[in-house]
C-alpha cells in the first residue's frame, strides 16, 4: 500500500524517519493521498480507487473532506473498475462496510457513478446499511451482515452475492439476516431452530450470532437464551403416524407429522408422542366428516 503517502514511510533500527512524501503530516492532518500523480498511481491497478475509499475510512477524522485531486483522478480512471475481478472487490468492500463513514464514503461512490462499476443497484440502500451500522457491535460483526441491511429481499442480495462470489456461509448469513431481522421473540427463534435441520445447526448458529450483533447491545440476551437451549427433538416419526392412523405412505403422512410438529410447538415442545398421536387422531377423524 506504499502508494498512499501514509504508507510510504520507513524507519530503521534506531528509529530514523524516512518520509519522502510527507506521509507524517498527511497523518497529522488526517489526509489520505497517493504518491505523486493520483491519475497514474490508479492507472497501474484500478483497485487503488476502493482502497482510497477504505483508508479514508479509516484515517479521515471528518467524513466529507475529499482531497480535489484525488476524487478527479478516481473520476478520471473509473471505467477501469470494470477490469478487476469481482472477489477482489468484495474483498476491499468487506473491509470498507465495517470501517468509520460508512454512509458518507458510499454517498460519495454513487455521485461518481462507480456502482454500476461494482454490481451495485439502484435498490441498494444506504441510509439502511448505515443506521444499521451506527448501533451494531462493529469489532465482532461480519461485512456481509451489515451489507444484507441495504437490500429489502433475499432476490436483490442473491444478484450481489453471485455477482461478488461470496461464500456459502456469506450467502446463508445475508439470506438469514434479510428474512428474520425484524423480528425478536425468542418464540420465533425457538421454533427456527428446531425446524433447522441437525446437519445444518451449525450454519443456524452463525447468522444467527451475526443478527444479534447487528442489533447491537440489545440482543444480548436473546443471543445468550439460544445459545445455552438444549433443542429438544419431534418425538413423532412418520412410521408412528402410518400405524396410528392407517395411512397409506405418501404425501398425507408429511401432512400429519406437520401438522403434529406445529402442535407440538404450540405446547412449548411439551407434548408427548402419544399426545400428539391422540390429536392427530381427532383431526384424521374430523377430516372424514
Amino acid at each position: 500500500y506504499d502508494f498512499f503517502s501514509v504508507n510510504a514511510m520507513s524507519a530503521d533500527v534506531d528509529g530514523t524517519l524516512y518520509d519522502y512524501f510527507d506521509g507524517k503530516l498527511h497523518l497529522q492532518n488526517k489526509q489520505v493521498l497517493f504518491v505523486g500523480d493520483p491519475v497514474e498511481r490508479i492507472a497501474e491497478d484500478y483497485l487503488r480507487i476502493l482502497r482510497y475509499f477504505r483508508f479514508y475510512g479509516r484515517i479521515a477524522k471528518e467524513g466529507d473532506q475529499w482531497d480535489a485531486l484525488t476524487i478527479s483522478a478516481i473520476d478520471h480512471n473509473k471505467a477501469g473498475l470494470k477490469q478487476i475481478s469481482r472477489e477482489r472487490i468484495w474483498l476491499e468492500m468487506q473491509k470498507m462496510i465495517v470501517g468509520n463513514h460508512v454512509k458518507e464514503i458510499l454517498i460519495k461512490m454513487k455521485s461518481l457513478e462507480l456502482f454500476p462499476l461494482i454490481n451495485l443497484s439502484d435498490k441498494f440502500n444506504i441510509d439502511d446499511l448505515s443506521s444499521q451500522h451506527s448501533i451494531a457491535s462493529i469489532s465482532d460483526i461480519r461485512s456481509v451482515t451489515l451489507l444484507s441491511y441495504a437490500f429489502k429481499s433475499v432476490e436483490d442480495f442473491s444478484k450481489l452475492r453471485k455477482a461478488w462470489k461470496m461464500s456459502s456461509d456469506e450467502e446463508y448469513i445475508g439470506q438469514f439476516v434479510i428474512k428474520h431481522r425484524k423480528l425478536t421473540e425468542v418464540k420465533y427463534f425457538k421454533d427456527l431452530l428446531v425446524d433447522t435441520p441437525k446437519h445444518c445447526r451449525h450454519k443456524f448458529h452463525m447468522a444467527f450470532k451475526e443478527l444479534c450483533l447487528s442489533r447491537g447491545s440489545s440482543d444480548d440476551n436473546l443471543l445468550k437464551t439460544l445459545s445455552e437451549w438444549n433443542v429438544p427433538e419431534y418425538p413423532l416419526r412418520g412410521d408412528l403416524v402410518i400405524k396410528h392412523l392407517s395411512l397409506p405412505k405418501g404425501p398425507l403422512v408429511h401432512k400429519y407429522v406437520s401438522l403434529g410438529k406445529n402442535k407440538w410447538k404450540e405446547s412449548h415442545y411439551s407434548l408427548s408422542a402419544d399426545e400428539i398421536l391422540t390429536y392427530l387422531a381427532q383431526e384424521f377423524n374430523k377430516s372424514k366428516r
